[in-house]
């Protein structure tokens, strides 16, 4: 026979598990404060207790590990783009592809925000003297005479001890 204390713990069961870190959250955490794609990634990863701040390539294991992240989420982003035609997955591939890189940049002490915004001002020096991009036949744009390679060793000096 069922009892009352049968259904009560299978009601308990059927509700959703609290989330740890997001119960004490307001619902519009992200409307006051956007927070960066880095510091997103290294709260999850502190969370969940994964390893924050390591040498890189100090541990084998470690870097396997996230390039085998790496590699099954650029593996779904190209299955999407060639076999679907849903844009809606297509972006949340894409978006898991940019979260597991910048959980990479996060693993070593890298701050990969920076990183960006360093590569996109020499990517946008790459214009010809006239302003206007210089390409090549297939489209690709190529260095100007004005182009200036980012600067990124004060950014990887982190945890070189």
């Amino acid at each position: 026979m069922i009892t009352q204390e049968d259904i009560d713990a299978v009601a308990e069961l059927a509700e959703p598990l609290s989330q740890a870190g997001l119960h004490n959250m307001p619902d519009d955490w992200d409307k006051h404060r956007h927070p960066s794609p880095l510091e997103m990634v290294s709260d999850f990863a502190s969370r969940m207790e994964q390893p924050l701040g390591e040498k890189w390539k100090f541990s084998k294991k470690l870097e396997d590990f996230r390039w085998d992240m790496i590699q099954e989420e650029y593996g779904e982003a190209f299955d999407e783009s060639c076999n679907g035609n849903n844009p809606e997955n297509m972006l949340k591939e894409l978006a898991d592809l940019v979260y597991v890189i910048y959980g990479y940049a996060a693993t070593y002490g890298w701050n990969l925000d920076k990183a960006v915004r360093r590569v996109h001002r020499s990517n946008m020096s790459k214009l010809g003297l006239d302003g206007k991009p210089l390409k090549g036949p297939d489209g690709k744009v190529q260095k100007g005479p004005n182009y200036k390679k980012p600067t990124l060793t004060d950014l990887v000096e982190t945890n070189d001890e």
